[in-house]
């Protein structure tokens, strides 16, 4: 198979302009950072996102990916009992835990790297990166992500980033860092890459 990566953007797969699928319920695939359970969860959170938007399955979302856009078809298993799943949640737990759900697949639909490990409280990030062919060698990138049900106002997703990108410097400079910002009333997201310090 070819390699997408686009060596001017290291380690960002170059999008084709074709809408993919983003499944859901692929999250317990190739992201060791997850178990089954915790990836049904982060998998309800989103959908409870989405269905509060009243956005409809196979909703499809603009995805920016270090200055490369793409879209993705975002689709989840119709045997959800839905009635049931809005009464789990409220805006704040969903959004958090929904965003993290989108920011785990965009990274690995789109970039050279997946999630590894949860990050340790104070470190400013959520997650260790490590490439995909080689999972288990070593933290290779951080990556701290961010969810926003509707933006209004103040809180939207370029105010989000300047915090988030302030926060990550509590972390090592010596590996490069994604911060990733899901918006679901769109819905958008936008994943800068802040390359490491030489």
């Amino acid at each position: 198979m070819q390699s997408r990566t686009n060596f001017a953007v290291q380690g960002i797969l170059m999008p084709d302009n074709i809408a993919k699928a983003l499944l859901l319920e692929s999250l317990s695939n190739g992201i060791p950072a997850l178990t089954e359970k915790k990836s049904a969860f982060l998998q309800e959170a989103c959908i409870w996102c989405f269905t509060k938007c009243e956005h409809p399955n196979g909703v499809e979302m603009a995805c920016n990916v270090a200055d490369y856009t793409n879209h993705h078809i975002i689709k989840w298993a119709d045997e959800l009992e839905l009635d049931k799943l809005q009464g789990a949640y409220n805006a704040d737990d969903a959004t958090e835990f929904g965003a993290e759900a989108l920011a785990l697949l965009l990274i690995r639909e789109n970039t050279d790297f997946t999630a590894i490990r949860r990050a340790a409280k104070g470190t400013g990030i959520d997650y260790w990166l490590g490439y995909k062919e080689s999972l288990f060698s070593r933290n290779d990138a951080r990556l701290e992500i961010s969810g926003i049900l509707v933006e209004k106002g103040s809180n939207t997703i370029k105010n989000r980033l300047k915090v988030k990108i302030k926060q990550t410097e509590a972390s090592s400079h010596i590996f490069p860092v994604f911060v990733s910002i899901i918006e679901f009333g769109s819905p958008k997201s936008e994943t800068v890459k802040i390359d490491a310090a030489n």
